[in-house]
């Protein structure tokens, strides 16, 4: 297969596993916040952080989609232009800045699952 021919396959490519990873990390945090059972205020508050934080990563994704890759979206040989390796390390930025947030979270989540077994 000739990428000349699809100049923008790389690119969409990268974006989607951006995507993919920040997903990835809305899905953890969702799944701490489950832990957590629902009929207390700590299962109450895990559940609004948990989707204040798929609001704020996926935020987070489409703001550094539209600054790291817009400016190649324009053109076909700037697409061209971009090397594989780039499109990787964004990908991947984009990704651990959403895992980081995730995992700072959890430890949030952890925290009210304990007070919640303390409690009784």
């Amino acid at each position: 297969m000739d990428w000349s021919e699809y100049p923008f396959a790389r690119l969409y490519t990268s974006v989607l596993a951006a995507l993919f990873i920040t997903l990835a990390a809305v899905w953890r945090v969702r799944r701490a916040a489950r832990a957590v059972a629902a009929d207390s205020s700590q299962g109450r508050t895990a559940r609004r952080l948990a989707w204040a934080f798929a609001l704020g990563a996926l935020a987070w994704w489409g703001y550094a989609a539209y600054t790291g890759y817009g400016r190649f979206l324009t053109d076909a040989a700037l697409a061209q232009l971009m090397s594989t390796d780039t499109l990787v390390s964004l990908a991947l930025f984009i990704g651990a800045i959403a895992w980081g947030g995730a995992f700072m979270l959890q430890l949030v989540l952890r925290l009210l699952r304990n007070e919640q077994q303390r409690r009784g």
